[in-house]
């Protein structure tokens, strides 16, 4: 699947290789060049319901919003952010507002909740917005690049300097979230606007594959085909292989490269206005 802007994107998910229920969703959308990567969480079945509701949302919010003659930019949210940033940031806590209300109606909904990394993208920029320890990560010639920050106990034990992010890859605790979606009536919101050059690769992925495969094999697997389905196919492959312990769900969003002199020409007048 392609954007209007030539974007390559693709997206699957798989239950691994213990569990028999997949409480991940994803979201593809190319028209609005929308990425949406949820791992949902709760008793029976409410993790998927979970993470269903957060892709749904978002996705509903987002045709609404920006698939029309204009796009409608929403009023508050947080100081300073750019206006698709704004956007993003009210489909994300929409989600966590019908997440929260569900599970406070029905009672075998009590306590769910979902991760969640969306995304906007076009040849040029990348807007992201996540809550959870769901990931974002940016490949740029041969180097893996986490654009998003872990809202889990262990990453903020990684941020404070107590434990290195080995350390916290082997850690019995790495599943406890420190922010989800539907958890409170309210949600923070991580949002940021980053630019994109030709032949920059997006990967949205949740801990099923951070789990199983470290940051290192990603960026070799990335490297040695460049197509996003074969991508996301391999690293699914990959995880499962070394044990496919939860559910694995990935997106990827590859910008196309430019060619030639008139696309050198089109970069430098990118970056300098020229």
């Amino acid at each position: 699947m392609k954007t209007k802007d030539r974007v390559e994107v693709a997206g699957a998910t798989d239950s691994g290789c213990v569990r028999e229920n997949n409480e991940d969703s994803f979201a593809v959308e190319p028209d609005l060049g929308l990425l949406v990567v949820a791992d949902g969480m709760g008793g029976h079945n409410s993790g998927e319901v979970a993470s269903d509701i957060a892709c749904k949302t978002i996705v509903e919010y987002a045709r609404k919003m920006l698939g029309g003659a204009k796009a409608l930019i929403p009023e508050g949210g947080t100081p300073g952010l750019m206006p698709r940033a704004r956007q993003l940031e009210f489909f994300v806590k929409s989600a966590n507002a019908m997440i929260y209300e569900k599970g406070r109606a029905f009672p075998k909904d009590a306590g769910m909740g979902t991760t969640v990394v969306a995304a906007i993208v076009d040849s040029q920029s990348l807007t992201v917005a996540h809550v959870g320890d769901s990931r974002l990560y940016l490949w740029r010639r041969g180097e893996l690049i986490q654009l998003t920050e872990d809202h889990s106990l262990v990453g903020e034990q990684v941020k404070r300097g107590q434990i290195t992010a080995d350390e916290a890859s082997r850690s019995s605790l790495q599943n406890i979230l420190t922010r989800a979606l539907g958890a409170e009536k309210g949600v923070q919101v991580d949002v940021a606007d980053h630019p994109l050059l030709p032949g920059d690769l997006v990967l949205l992925a949740t801990d099923g594959l951070s789990k199983m495969v470290v940051d290192a094999e990603v960026a070799a697997v990335i490297a040695d085909s460049l197509d996003p389905q074969k991508i996301v196919d391999a690293l699914i492959a990959k995880s499962r292989a070394a044990g496919g312990v939860d559910n694995i769900s990935i997106v990827v969003a590859k910008v196309p490269a430019m060619g030639g002199d008139g696309g050198v020409k089109k970069l430098v007048s990118r970056l300098f206005g020229r």
